[in-house]
């Protein structure tokens, strides 16, 4: 949702981590992956930022092993489907991109090539001690699945047990950037079983409204909204650099390892998260 944030009346902020430099030698492992992506039915962003994802799951399976859970979907007090999925429970702490190659295949010449992408990626993991707490969960819905350039966003949070909430936005771009707390909301606490709405009601009537875009030439963008929810506040806007009489912060990319460096320090059964998808269509 970069460029994305609509903000009305004088409060004007965007925002921005820094991050942290040096890890230490004893954090974690250290390990080379890589990741595939082929560019069918994705823009080359989507394609990029997936061979990414793919290669940071490789290196976390390679430190932390993979366990098998199994879990049934109910819709409708129906029984719709199994899925069968894996887990590995860790954290990249540090990350280089060492190359980035084009793979190139062609089954016959009176087919199109396949074109993917594929990164190799230096990683320092840390694994992550403990379960989660099965009845700590937080869940996040949006007003829509799928939005044209221009229309507004609202998120809706609801957590199962007293949370401190930070509400982030993985952009199309690869830019990732930290909806709430923000600026002008810092207090991120909320209540058991109650559902919250981000911008509230009267942030929107006022100060600040979500407006989601595609990107610059592209007709779809895919991105997604991750929730992370803590006992204990995570002081996630430490790095912000404020700018100007009204706290302008300027958008930039925001490492994805350092907010996962922040998150590792909390026991798994003291946080819950939630990711959900959704699509931006462009209406030209």
């Amino acid at each position: 949702m970069k460029k994305h944030l609509i903000l009305t009346g004088s409060f004007i902020f965007f925002l921005l981590f820094t991050l942290a430099e040096g890890v230490s030698a004893s954090d974690g492992k250290a390990v080379t992956a890589t990741g595939m992506a082929a560019i069918a039915n994705l823009t080359p962003e989507e394609a990029q930022n997936m061979a990414l994802r793919r290669a940071r799951q490789n290196a976390i399976e390679e430190v932390c092993g993979v366990s098998v859970q199994a879990e049934t979907f109910i819709h409708n007090n129906m029984l719709a489907a199994d899925f069968i999925h894996s887990v590995s429970y860790g954290r990249i702490i540090y990350e280089e991109i060492l190359r980035w190659d084009v793979d190139v295949t062609r089954e016959s010449k009176k087919r199109p090539p396949s074109v993917a992408y594929r990164v190799t990626i230096k990683a320092r993991v840390k694994p992550e001690k403990g379960k989660p707490d099965p009845y700590y969960q937080v869940n996040v819905r949006l007003n829509k699945k799928v939005y044209h350039s221009g229309d507004e966003m609202i998120i809706r949070v609801k957590a199962t047990k007293p949370s401190f909430i930070s509400v982030l936005n993985f952009a199309a771009d690869g830019s990732v950037i930290l909806l709430y707390p923000n600026r002008l909301r810092k207090n991120n606490y909320v209540k058991a079983l109650e559902e919250y709405q981000i911008p509230s009601e009267a942030d929107r009537n006022d100060v600040l409204k979500l407006q989601v875009s595609t990107l610059p030439g592209h007709r779809k963008d895919t991105e997604f909204i991750k929730i992370i929810a803590t006992r204990q506040p995570i002081h996630l806007l430490d790095g912000l650099i404020p700018q100007g009489q009204y706290g302008v912060i300027e958008t930039v990319n925001i490492a994805a390892v350092e907010i996962a460096r922040l998150v590792s320090a909390i026991p798994l059964k003291d946080r819950a998260e939630h990711t959900v998808f959704y699509e931006i269509v462009s209406s030209e």
